[in-house]
């Protein structure tokens, strides 16, 4: 009878007394762990003409690299594009008046026109049936938080 008594009162004391899980692997004055920082990547066009960009990062938690296109930033405008936890990422734009104006480096990417696409990045280095390749600019941000790109004339 003892037995039972001593082992009902422990149960009691867990599941009224006892700290949950969560508690129990804090200590007092430690803070959460905080989330992962990201990168916040968005365009302006100072370009005095209407563009349109692509862009290819890793989506926050992903670990692999998407690639989209393509997003209308109008002359004058900015957009907010995507997030990432990646400082490396990649864009390209074009413009949308038949002018032949490009934002491009020397990192080849596939692309799709006319749009919208979306398509995870296989490590090829040849672009599936119905898409091209364009030089995109690498981009590195050197801290988490905003990171604009300008379309210049």
């Amino acid at each position: 009878m003892k037995t039972r008594l001593v082992v009902a009162a422990i149960a009691a004391s867990l599941v009224t007394g006892a700290p949950g899980l969560a508690a129990s692997q804090s200590k007092p004055g430690m803070a959460a762990a905080p989330a992962a920082a990201t990168v916040d990547i968005k365009v302006c066009n100072r370009s005095g003409r209407n563009g349109s960009v692509a862009i290819s990062y890793v989506e926050v938690g992903a670990g692999r690299f998407i690639n989209r296109g393509w997003y209308e930033v109008a002359n004058g405008v900015c957009t907010d594009l995507v997030a990432t936890d990646n400082a490396n990422f990649y864009l390209y734009g074009d413009t949308l008046d038949g002018s032949g104006l490009t934002w491009s480096g020397n990192h080849p990417l596939c692309v799709q026109y006319p749009g919208p696409y979306a398509f995870w990045s296989d490590g090829g280095d040849t672009c599936p049936a119905g898409y091209e390749t364009r030089n995109f600019v690498v981009m590195h941000a050197e801290e988490a938080g905003p990171y604009t790109w300008n379309l210049d004339p």
